[in-house]
């Protein structure tokens, strides 16, 4: 009943996980190591782009500033992704936030060698398409559901793909310890946190799920697949 699969827009392993070998030391070697403690930004909405970054530890989230003013979560990245490398290639300013969701080590590389380390290594140009290819999906099919979709459905969505990243097998459940808070919950669904907290408790009312604190604990993954797909 709780079998897990991969979300359609993460079959792809992280970007330096599909580098060769000669290709991922020669970028390690390019770069430096940062560490930025839990919360930090790495770069800013609307910055001018310096470097490209490697994720080697932790979790960073992607966000944009609403008209409103609110934070919309756009993606969270795991241990292997690259970010902020589009802005570097074409040399706008960053078009998201990017911010550690707990504290992160990171390979930081200077647009001007990461440029032309993309000329010395054509490969990794396809690499990246892929992987811009398949956050166009997730933020297709995010779109999608914010459109059509109920807050309960959103919610279930964003919990089966935190379950098809974090989640660990317990017995006939799956405990999900996820970095994600409520208020992150919130603006990855485009929903208000009391949205978010009272589809948590339907949830629960439901016996779908169990939780407490910033674990959640699946007890029936199949109900929310199907309630995430409508």
């Amino acid at each position: 009943m709780v079998g897990m699969h991969h979300d359609e827009g993460r079959e792809e392993p992280p970007f330096l996980e599909r580098l060769s070998e000669e290709a991922a030391r020669s970028l390690h070697d390019l770069g430096g190591r940062r560490r930025f403690p839990s919360g930090a930004a790495l770069f800013v909405e609307g910055d001018a782009a310096h470097e490209a970054v490697v994720l080697l530890s932790g979790t960073l989230k992607i966000s944009v500033a609403a008209a409103d003013g609110r934070e919309v979560v756009l993606d969270v990245f795991e241990p292997g992704a690259l970010v902020g490398e589009l802005s570097v290639i074409d040399g706008r300013p960053r078009s998201a936030t990017v911010s550690a969701l707990e504290p992160v080590e990171v390979l930081v590389v200077a647009a001007d060698r990461f440029n032309e380390y993309l000329d010395r290594q054509p490969q990794v140009l396809r690499l990246l398409l892929v992987d811009v290819i398949s956050r166009f999906r997730t933020r297709v099919r995010h779109q999608l559901e914010f459109g059509a979709g109920d807050a309960l459905g959103r919610v279930c969505a964003r919990l089966v793909e935190l379950v098809d990243r974090y989640g660990e097998p317990h017995g006939d459940a799956i405990v999900l310890r996820s970095p994600v808070t409520q208020s992150e919950l919130a603006a990855w669904t485009g929903l208000s946190r009391e949205a978010v907290v009272k589809a948590l408790r339907a949830l629960r009312r439901l016996g779908w799920i169990d939780s407490q604190a910033r674990t959640i604990t699946i007890l029936d993954l199949d109900r929310l697949r199907q309630r995430a797909a409508g």
